[in-house]
């Protein structure tokens, strides 16, 4: 019961904040990436109970983002208490740029650099989950083969 309420609660905040932010009543910043980060934790707790296994790989990583961007927001907050009053540090959009003419050695960076840990990361979660499901499915397999099989009567 309680794994189900949870669940509930995950799903209408996830839509609330979705609401809220299509709707221009909720920038994107921390209260909504915590609406994320919130969300997405309760319904992973959710249906990894129920055993999806894809559901769970991908609010997972949903909350890993949240919580790369609140970090990443909240780094870049303090470094900006450091600065200059005239040279205030922004973060940068998460917005991949118009393909260039340059040569690559010349091109700045791409913003989301950043989330490289966050993408490995997802990257691992997702195949130790598929490994983990076809050893389970191997396992349920070899135990059902050897119910159905027929002895010879004396």
């Amino acid at each position: 019961m309680v794994i189900e309420v949870l669940g509930w609660i995950g799903a209408v905040v996830i839509l609330a904040g979705y609401a809220l932010f299509s709707l221009g009543r909720l920038r994107d910043g921390l209260a909504y990436q915590g609406v994320n980060l919130v969300g997405s934790a309760l319904i992973a707790v959710n249906v990894a109970a129920h055993g999806a296994v894809a559901s769970a790989v991908v609010n997972t990583i949903w909350a890993s983002i949240a919580i790369a961007v609140i970090t990443r927001t909240l780094l870049l907050r303090r470094a900006a208490g450091r600065a200059p009053a005239e040279a205030p540090v922004v973060a940068a959009p998460l917005v991949v740029p118009a393909p260039s003419t340059e040569p690559a050695a010349t091109t700045a960076p791409v913003p989301l650099a950043d989330s490289v840990a966050v993408i490995t990361g997802a990257i691992a979660i997702i195949a130790l989950a598929a490994s983990q499901q076809h050893a389970e499915a191997q396992q349920a397999g070899a135990g059902h083969a050897g119910a159905h099989e027929v002895t010879p009567a004396s």
